[in-house]
Formats: C-alpha cells, structure tokens, sequence
C-alpha cells in the first residue's frame, strides 16, 4: 500500500465517488476492456458498518463478462489499485496463462484500469446493466427483482417517519424508473420485491392498489 505524499494513480476515482455521494447513489456500473474482452464493473461502496478489508479500500468491485453475465470476480479499490482473492482466480478469470503472474499481474491491471474509470456516475445504461445494478443494490436475495407494491415505512419512536433506505431507492430506479419518478420524493415509502415473477405488478396495478390504501 503507498503510503505518505504519493501521487495517486485513479485520478477520476475521488471525484467519482463523491459524485456518487451527492447524487445518493451506492453502486454504479461502467464498461471496461481487458486484452481485447468486454467486460462491465459494478461499483458499489462501503456502508456505514460494513466491513472493509482494510482501511484504505474505497469500494467494492465486480467484474462481469459481457459474453456471459452470470460469470463474474470480486475484488475492492483503493486509489492506487484493483486487488483480488488471488492471483489463480484473477488468471483463470480473465484468461491469463499462469506463467505470468511472476509479473505484478495486479498492477499492471490497475494501470489499464484507471483509464476507464469515469469522473462522475454514468446516467445511460443498457437494460442489461440496469438489471445487474438492480440485483446488487439492496445487497439481499439478487433474485428480488420484480417489483409488486409501494409501501409506507411507519414512524420511528420519537414519531418521525422511516426513511426508505438509499439502497432500495437505488434499487427502485433501476428497475422501475417510472414508478420510482412518481413515488421518490415522499421517502416514507419504500418498494417490495420478490423472486417469483409471477408477483410481479404493472406500474399501473402498483398505482391502483397504494390508491385504494
């Protein structure tokens, strides 16, 4: 880990993440290649108690393959470099003959990824990406994806109303952007999902039914 007064070498990441931050959003995707492979990076950050491997780590990172999405690594940032479990899963991941992790195989990664790592959180994404960002957001059951119902959070003790957390807004946007437009600003009420499809309700069904409430 650099330490003191070094230069650091993802220079978007700072002012990525606090665009993040102000925008309230906690995970975030963007496209990324690898010797001549696409691949998409889901970014999600730290929450308050969650823990981190170390003190420098920035956020969590995903590696998905483009040509299959249910393939994928995890590994977290600093803002120096990409680290993973080990170098045998790096490898066999991105198809890297073992022979050459005697290099710095994490850095010289880290030097090819800091050039895509963009200044502030992407607004365009594929529906694709969307859908991954939905399944990861909450951090639950990743089959929770099918949206049947807004509800009311109740109150706290001191009678103030429950807040719905940043993660199900994330979540909600993704998913159901133009249910999540007509319900965000009242942030009492949070969106439920579940992983049978067969729950799942139209906007117009989800509308109808918080109506007659």
């Amino acid at each position: 880990m650099p330490q003191g007064k070094v230069e650091i070498r993802f220079k978007k990441l700072p002012h990525f993440l606090q665009d993040m931050e102000q925008k309230k959003w906690i995970i975030d995707s963007f496209p990324f290649r690898y010797k001549d492979a696409g691949y998409i990076v889901i970014l999600k950050l730290y929450r308050e108690k969650e823990r981190k491997p170390n003190s420098y780590a920035k956020a969590m990172v995903e590696f998905i393959k483009r040509n299959d999405i249910n393939y994928s690594i995890m590994g977290y940032i600093d803002f120096f470099n990409v680290y993973f479990r080990s170098s045998d899963e790096f490898c066999d991941f991105f198809e890297i003959e073992k022979g050459d992790a005697d290099r710095d195989l994490f850095n010289d990664f880290s030097e090819i990824f800091a050039k895509f790592i963009p200044k502030e959180k992407v607004i365009t994404k594929s529906d694709v990406e969307r859908r991954l960002i939905g399944r990861r957001a909450e951090g639950n059951n990743p089959n929770d994806i099918y949206c049947f119902d807004v509800r009311r959070n109740g109150k706290k003790e001191d009678g103030t109303p429950n807040e719905r957390s940043v993660e199900n807004s994330n979540k909600a946007q993704s998913l159901r952007p133009e249910l999540y437009k007509r319900y965000c600003a009242d942030t009492n009420l949070s969106f439920f999902f579940s992983d049978n499809p067969e729950d799942e309700k139209t906007d117009k069904e989800i509308i109808e039914n918080f109506a007659k409430r």
